[in-house]
């Protein structure tokens, strides 16, 4: 008994210590085109120049459903929206952000499922009336298109957009000058270039000439427009032609509009005076608003399959080709996990032959995100059978899997048993449907574990036992005792300490080589239980670095 008073009162010291400093900051809180795409990148100088020490974050495609009928795509075009959200700790500044994406089919990128109508945060996106939006941080009112790196400033939540920089391939540009295209009327193209005659006007320092380059175009067999144009070369000032290509081309588009490009990537720099310091998630979580929008269009009369939507990672970009990035205010890379999905046209069954998962996947209770197979599966397969009565064999499902719409939150709510929801054979679900194995019929299944972050006596609530708890636990590892253990109770389930470690270990959550409990995370549960006894907003993901 003397022995545990001890080491009880040799980490109540250490606590005090620190103390001082959370109760400091609860009184402050209270108080208060590919290639052109890649050039502006580079441009900016906010390429990564080496890799932040922190979680991975994840770049996430998500559509509003997965699903289209046979029935639907034959008789149009669906178009699905989705966006794209960045998950992670709020804790770091962001300086810029490259998302690239493309729709494939068996393994080949297809031009039956593409994109149009990229919505992002800029000025250019302003929506024609003021809209109210409910955040964590508060309510605001704005004709912007709210976005996750946009923030609410003074005390009327006044929102701003940060005076981002976004380029995207919204609108089709010539490949020389990077001019936008518009229509000139029926079948017909035109832009506008400024450029030098000559080496000896740009030597002297002559003003550029500005040249409208009116183009017919013509109409392949895949859709897209062909046009050719001379322009001079910047560097060896000889003519040269030119031939380029317009992504579904209508030739009827009327005159004076803009063609749109491919909508498959976006730029997002930070590079503004406002932001040099790079900018911070706006609200409590990472994903609370996506980075932008975009619509899936599956095109009239596709054939029936799976039509996978994947991000452009390092092992796919091709020779000078800047892959998905996403760099801290210190151009430093973060670690970045890119969780593409699937569009199922046309499926009538399906029986899955095999599956590549995670042991257990672990969850809080705070996650209101639908739980997907993508959380925890780096791969399941399945016989497919279609409409038309054509089969597939090995076609990757795992974008199409979930558990029935469930979220953490609701389970924990609604099961938690102990202070826990445990699912050692979570069924998985398939558009509604018991997803099956092939060769037994057994349902295929995943173990899925939910609690409450800090919560290490598991009643439910993160108060001071829960501090005390960690304390004491923290003292026994630090004079080596065999009697520290983190989960003290009747379940007999193989990972409980693994999952209790998960919960408390607020600076890694558990998941890194090196993951401990110690004095850091002793001093993040002060200063969480100190915050919410003064009533302030505070989320476990802003300690995580």
């Amino acid at each position: 008994m003397k022995k545990m008073i001890s080491l009880v009162s040799a980490a109540v010291m250490t606590a005090s210590l620190l103390l001082p400093q959370t109760l400091a900051f609860s009184a402050a809180a209270q108080e208060d085109g590919d290639a052109l795409i890649d050039a502006a990148y580079s441009e900016n100088a906010l390429t990564a120049t080496g890799t932040e020490n922190t979680l991975p974050y994840q770049l996430r495609f998500v559509p509003e459903r997965n699903f289209v009928t046979a029935e639907e795509v034959a008789a149009g075009d669906v178009v699905i929206p989705a966006s794209v959200y960045i998950t992670g700790s709020t804790a770091n500044t962001f300086g810029s952000a490259m998302v690239k994406y493309n729709a494939y089919h068996n393994g080949e990128k297809t031009g039956d499922v593409y994109f149009k109508d990229i919505t992002t945060g800029d000025n250019a996106h302003k929506n024609s009336e003021k809209k109210t939006y409910n955040s964590s941080v508060g309510s605001f009112t704005t004709d912007q298109v709210p976005y996750c790196f946009g923030s609410l400033i003074g005390k009327n939540n006044t929102y701003t957009n940060n005076s981002p920089m976004f380029t995207a391939r919204e609108y089709a540009c010539d490949p020389i000058f990077g001019s936008t295209l518009y229509s000139a009327g029926s079948g017909k193209i035109t832009f506008s270039a400024s450029f030098y005659t000559s080496a000896e006007d740009r030597k002297n320092g002559k003003a550029k000439t500005t040249k409208d380059f009116p183009c017919d175009v013509t109409v392949d067999a895949d859709g897209n427009g062909v046009y050719s144009y001379e322009y001079i070369d910047q560097t060896t000032f000889q003519t040269i032609t030119k031939t380029a290509s317009i992504p579904r081309y209508n030739p009827d588009t009327p005159a004076g509009e803009r063609l749109p490009d491919t909508c498959s990537s976006v730029m997002w720099v930070a590079g503004t005076s406002q932001l040099k310091d790079g900018a911070s998630f706006l609200g409590n979580a990472s994903d609370e608003f996506p980075l932008f929008q975009v619509n899936v269009v599956i095109q009239q009369g596709t054939k029936p399959g799976v039509y996978n939507i994947k991000f452009l990672d390092r092992q796919s970009a091709a020779s000078g080709e800047t892959p998905c990035q996403l760099t801290s205010s210190r151009s430093k890379e973060f670690p970045t996990e890119l969780v593409g999905t699937s569009i199922a046209v046309g499926v009538d069954s399906l029986a899955v032959t095999g599956t590549e998962q995670d042991d257990v996947k672990f969850y809080t209770d705070d996650n209101t995100k639908a739980i997907r197979a993508t959380d925890f599966a780096t791969k399941i397969t399945a016989d497919v059978t279609y409409a038309d009565s054509t089969t597939e064999t090995g076609v990757d499902i795992t974008g199409l899997v979930d558990c029935y719409g469930a979220t953490p939150k609701t389970l924990y709510d609604k099961q938690a048993q102990d202070g826990f929801f445990i699912s050692e054979n979570m069924p998985l679900y398939c558009n509604g449907s018991l997803l099956k194995w092939k060769d037994t019929g057994n349902n295929v299944t995943q173990n899925i574990m939910v609690g409450k972050r800090g919560d290490i006596n598991h009643d439910s609530k993160v108060d001071s036992q829960d501090l005390f708890y960690l304390m004491y636990y923290i003292a026994l590892k630090g004079v080596g005792s065999d009697d520290a253990k983190l989960y003290d109770g009747k379940s007999s389930n193989q990972y409980m300490e693994s999952f209790l470690m998960y919960l408390m270990d607020f600076d890694t959550w558990g998941m890194t080589s090196d993951a401990a409990l110690n004095s850091t995370d002793m001093y993040y549960l002060m200063l969480y239980i100190a915050n919410k006894a003064v009533g302030n907003n505070v989320t476990w993901n802003a300690y995580v670095q």
